[in-house]
């Protein structure tokens, strides 16, 4: 397809904000279709491969795919069969159950839609995560239809909807390959989760796990989107499913834009910290608001040139997170310090006895080797970032005036996970209670960095 017509097409699919619901940035092709040459033109570029391939029938699926298959019908003289959502069709039907972006939906077709060895062509206006076309390809496949081809006016590349359709032949008219480039879906999700894989169990079975591309890469793993409290939530495993990637390998860049792309505005992060000050103990939760950074070698910023952006990062933690996170664990009567400093050190080596108290002189109150740079990251993208450190070990510098023992992986390990339960239970009450609307700076201070 030409660039012109590209751009024609473009030009034509409008954002509506807010729609059906608060959140939703709703790709409305309907100026598309009212502008009657430019339609043609399209069904046109639709129907060019299949012109010679004697389609028997078009599948539209319910609802918009049925104003482009009805004129591809026409358009290649064919037939046209129809899936819908189910409960919609009156005679006897087959069906296939697929994973939305959140919870799961149900497609079914008539089952003499299509007859044994007939050559169908499928069409519909979106691929996201490719779970209705999935169910369609084996709704088609069980009536041994053969597919010539799948066409889509519009693909979100990031969401990897192909991956699910693997081995068909597949056309996208228009594509987009960020969230921001497209903010025509429903947001996957609105609050993001990174930690550790325990967190998993949050979601039951009511999730969906997808892949998404970043101009970084990828991210530590796959993501997993599903509904906490009505709320659309996505968990990341920080250090990825296995716990393979060290905090100074983590794909730091590529975890937060990928969470920004499917459109989340909020985000959890949870972590294990070491203590530096006695009176901050084993088992404690800290809320930070500062941290100091002394990573090494970590790629900070998604703005090397030529756009600069000098991001306000004095509080870099959102002020409205902390609030609802502090009131939150009162009410389940934790040990919480509503206020910290966290040093951020490169990993993955523990602190020397010398090196903690250096920070400890500093002014730091806990120790930590993966807050930064997420925090910094998420506010260059306007995305509100609340730390909760779990604290899990005095930190090597108590050891040196003390006789208190010094931090190991072991006693990491054992304590946060005799405290996981507190920190589920904690970030669970904080979902449930995150207002709708921001009263925080975090997207102004964004907006406000760039020269």
């Amino acid at each position: 397809m030409d660039k012109k017509l590209e751009n024609e097409i473009r030009q034509k699919i409008r954002e509506i904000a807010d729609w059906p619901k608060h959140g939703i940035s709703f790709k409305d092709i309907t100026p598309l279709l009212e502008d009657k040459l430019l339609f043609a033109k399209v069904i046109d570029e639709l129907a060019r491969p299949y012109l010679k391939k004697k389609i028997d029938k078009v599948v539209g699926i319910d609802a918009r795919g049925f104003l482009l298959a009805s004129v591809l019908a026409y358009k290649l003289k064919a037939g046209i069969a129809i899936i819908r959502k189910k409960g919609k069709l009156p005679l006897k039907t087959i069906s296939r159950q697929y994973a939305l972006e959140y919870g799961s939906n149900t497609i079914e077709m008539h089952q003499d839609s299509i007859l044994s060895g007939e050559k169908v062509f499928l069409v519909d206006d979106v691929l996201a995560t490719g779970g209705t076309m999935q169910a369609a390809v084996n709704l088609v496949k069980e009536l041994n239809g053969k597919i010539a081809g799948i066409d889509f006016l519009i693909e979100l590349t990031y969401l990897n909807g192909k991956k699910k359709l693997k081995g068909q032949k597949i056309r996208s008219l228009i594509k987009y390959s960020s969230y921001e480039e497209t903010k025509s879906q429903e947001k996957l999700a609105e609050i993001g989760i990174i930690g550790g894989s325990g967190f998993y169990e949050f979601f039951k079975n009511n999730a969906e796990e997808i892949e998404v591309e970043t101009e970084f890469g990828k991210p530590s793993d796959k993501i997993t989107v599903g509904t906490i409290f009505g709320k659309k939530v996505a968990f990341l495993p920080r250090h990825g499913k296995n716990h393979q990637i060290p905090p100074h390998k983590i794909p730091y860049k590529a975890n937060i834009k990928a969470l920004k792309q499917i459109g989340v505005e909020k985000i959890i992060a949870p972590s294990a910290v070491g203590s530096l000050k006695k009176n901050i103990k084993p088992g404690d939760f800290v809320i930070c608001d500062q941290f100091i950074d002394r990573t090494k070698k970590r790629d900070d910023t998604f703005f090397d040139g030529p756009r600069v952006a000098h991001i306000e990062s004095a509080y870099p933690y959102c002020q409205q997170l902390r609030e609802v996170a502090l009131k939150q664990a009162k009410k389940l009567n934790l040990t919480v310090h509503k206020s910290g400093t966290v040093v951020v050190i490169e990993g993955p080596k523990f602190s020397t006895a010398a090196e903690s108290v250096f920070y400890s002189k500093m002014g730091c109150d806990v120790i930590n080797m993966t807050q930064y740079p997420e925090v910094v990251l998420a506010l260059e993208l306007g995305i509100c970032y609340l730390n909760i450190s779990l604290v899990t070990d005095y930190d090597a510098g108590i050891y040196a005036k003390t006789k208190i023992e010094p931090v190991s992986i072991e006693q990491v390990l054992s304590n946060f996970k005799n405290n996981n339960d507190k920190l589920k239970k904690l970030i669970l009450e904080i979902i449930k209670n995150i207002p709708s609307k921001n009263s925080c700076e975090c997207f102004e201070k964004s907006e406000r960095a760039f020269v």
